[in-house]
């Protein structure tokens, strides 16, 4: 038997190297997901506090304007004065509740673009084709591919899509991907 040479020594620790990332991206994700339902009690606690502060600001609004029923002016600048405070308070309260909304939506969106990844990992560490194009990658070939600049071919437009084709008529076709 042969011994392997450097090249398979580098794949496969290339391949182990992948491997590794694959397993602790879905420790990461495992965390993250543990870690979601107690983020989400948290956010809907901090919306009912919101809404019960409004509510108070709401509630002592009415009770300021109740009591000034004499003096005209000074009810149009307490009510003037009232009607700033609700205004910031209003701005303060939706501003803290949309930064929570868009973190709570990142998160999800975060975990989403993780599956992907490792699922795209998953294929590339256990299946031929991904072994398969990890080493035309490796070697330049996939972009030559996958925008047909190799020798002999053309691109080719038709009502079906984006074809690579071989310029002399004969031999192999396939579609391409859209950027």
């Amino acid at each position: 038997m042969s011994e392997p040479d450097d090249t398979e020594d580098f794949g496969l620790r290339a391949f182990e190297d992948l491997k590794n990332t694959v397993q602790k991206s879905n420790k990461a994700y495992s965390d993250v997901a543990g870690k979601l339902p107690a983020l989400a009690k948290q956010l809907v606690a901090l919306d009912a506090k919101s809404t019960g502060a409004a509510q108070r600001v709401e509630e002592a609004a009415q009770a300021v304007t109740s009591y000034i029923k004499t003096d005209r002016r000074t009810l149009l600048i307490t009510c003037g004065f009232g009607a700033i405070a609700l205004v910031f308070c209003a701005a303060f309260l939706g501003d803290i509740k949309g930064s929570r909304t868009g973190y709570a939506q990142g998160l999800a969106e975060g975990q989403q673009e993780t599956k992907q990844r490792d699922t795209l990992a998953e294929w590339a560490v256990s299946s031929p084709s991904g072994h398969l194009a990890y080493e035309m990658d490796k070697v330049g070939q996939i972009q030559a591919f996958g925008m047909c600049r190799i020798e002999g071919y053309k691109v080719r437009t038709d009502q079906k899509g984006t074809w690579c084709v071989s310029t002399s008529g004969s031999g192999l076709e396939w579609p391409l991907a859209r950027p």
